[in-house]
C-alpha cells in the first residue's frame, strides 16, 4: 500500500515537472499563441462558413481566412495605428505649446464678441481657479510630458524592435492557420484531457464555448460598434483628433456605468464652451439616443440566452489582463473570467445535483 502510494506521488511529481517544463518551452511564444487563439475564437463563425464555401477543405478555408484577416483587418489597423500616434503626439505637442506660452485659458473661453455672456461665465469660473493656475499647469505640463515621452519612446522601440514584432506577426499567422485548420481536434484532446466523463466535458466545453462567445461577440462588438457611430459623428461635426477620440469611446465602453458618455460629453462640453452649440446639442442628442443605445441592442442579442458576466467583473477582468499580459490582457482577462466562472458553475450544478440524489424522497420511506 505504501509502495503504491510512493509511486503515485512520484508519477505525479514527473508529470508536474514535464508539464512545467513544457510550459517554460512555449514560453517565449506566448504572445502570437495566445493572439491566435483569440483571433481564432473570434473568426470561428467566418471559418465555419469558408469550410462549407470550400466543400470541406479545411486546408483551402484556413489559408483563405488568413489571407482576409491580414488583408482586411492587419492592414487597417497598422494604419490606425500610425495616425492614432501621431494625433496624440500633436494634441500634447499643442497642449505643452499652450501651456508654455500661458494660452491655455484661451482654449477654454470662447470668442468674447460672439458669446459675451458666456465668455463672462467663462472668466469668472478661470478667475476663481487662478489662484491654482500655477500648480494645475504643472500637473498638466508633467502629465502631458511624460505621456509624449511615452508615445516616443513606444513608436521608437516598435520601430527599433522591426525584426522581432515581424517574427511575432509571422508566429501568430502560422499558428492562427493551423487553429483554423484543426481547432476542432484540438477542443477534442482537450476534451480527452479533463477529468471527467465524456459527457461532463461537453457540458464543460459547452458552457465554456457559449461564455467566451458571450464575452468576445457582446463586449468587443459593442465597443467597435460605439467606437465606429462615434467616430462617424466626430467626422461630421469637424472634431478634431476625431480618430484618437473614437478609439477612446470604444475603450470606454468597457468602463462600468459611465461608458462612452465619458469621452462624448466631454467632447460635447468642449464645444459648448467654445460656442458651438448646434454641434454640441446635435452630438449630445446622437450621444444619448444612439452612441450609448448601442450597448442595450447588441450586448443582449449576443449575452440573451447564454451565461451573463456582469460589466464590473469585466472592467477589472481587462484592467488586471493588462497589468499581467500588456494590451493582449484586453482580451485574456475577460476570457479567463469567463472560463473561471464556466467551469465553477458545472461543478456547482454538479455538487448540486449529488446532494439531490443523496436526499431522501417522501416516496423512500
Amino acid at each position: 500500500m505504501q509502495r503504491n502510494l510512493i509511486a503515485t506521488v512520484i508519477g505525479f511529481l514527473l508529470a508536474g515537472t514535464v508539464i512545467f517544463l513544457t510550459l517554460r518551452l512555449y514560453l517565449p511564444f506566448f504572445q502570437p499563441i495566445a493572439w491566435a487563439a483569440v483571433i481564432a475564437l473570434f473568426l470561428h463563425p467566418v471559418n465555419r462558413f469558408l469550410r462549407r464555401q470550400f466543400k470541406g477543405r479545411r486546408g483551402l478555408a484556413a489559408l483563405a481566412l488568413c489571407i482576409l484577416f491580414v488583408v482586411f483587418i492587419c492592414v487597417p489597423l497598422i494604419y490606425a495605428f500610425a495616425n492614432l500616434t501621431t494625433q496624440a503626439i500633436d494634441i500634447i505637442t499643442n497642449l505643452k505649446h499652450q501651456i508654455e506660452t500661458g494660452k491655455l485659458s484661451l482654449v477654454f473661453i470662447p470668442d468674447p464678441e460672439k458669446y459675451p455672456r458666456l465668455y463672462a461665465l467663462g472668466k469668472v469660473v478661470f478667475e476663481r481657479v487662478a489662484q491654482y493656475e500655477q500648480q494645475i499647469e504643472s500637473a498638466v505640463l508633467s502629465i502631458a510630458s511624460s505621456a509624449g515621452q511615452f508615445l516616443l519612446s513606444r513608436g521608437t522601440e516598435i520601430f527599433r524592435n522591426t525584426v522581432n514584432l515581424v517574427l511575432q506577426v509571422v508566429f501568430m499567422l502560422f499558428t492562427l492557420f493551423y487553429l483554423f485548420r484543426d481547432g476542432d481536434y484540438f477542443v477534442d484532446s482537450i476534451k480527452k484531457l479533463l477529468p471527467v466523463p465524456p459527457e461532463e466535458a461537453n457540458r464543460i466545453m459547452k458552457k465554456v464555448q457559449r461564455v467566451i462567445e458571450a464575452t468576445l461577440y457582446g463586449s468587443l462588438l459593442t465597443a467597435l460598434a460605439q467606437g465606429a457611430l462615434a467616430l462617424f459623428i466626430y467626422l461630421a461635426l469637424g472634431v478634431h483628433s476625431a480618430l484618437l477620440l473614437g478609439l477612446l469611446t470604444a475603450l470606454a465602453s468597457f468602463v462600468p456605468l459611465l461608458g462612452t458618455a465619458m469621452v462624448w460629453v466631454s467632447v460635447a462640453i468642449y464645444l459648448l464652451i467654445q460656442g458651438h452649440f448646434v454641434k454640441a446639442m446635435i452630438l449630445f442628442g446622437y450621444g444619448s439616443l444612439v452612441i450609448s443605445q448601442v450597448d442595450n441592442l447588441i450586448r443582449p442579442y449576443f449575452i440573451g440566452g447564454r451565461v451573463e458576466i456582469h460589466n464590473l467583473f469585466i472592467f477589472f477582468s481587462i484592467l488586471v489582463g493588462i497589468k499581467f499580459f500588456g494590451f493582449l490582457g484586453v482580451f485574456l482577462g475577460p476570457i479567463f473570467v469567463a472560463l473561471s466562472i464556466s467551469v465553477l458553475e458545472i461543478y456547482r450544478q454538479k455538487i448540486a445535483e449529488e446532494i439531490y440524489a443523496r436526499t431522501p424522497r417522501s416516496g423512500d420511506y
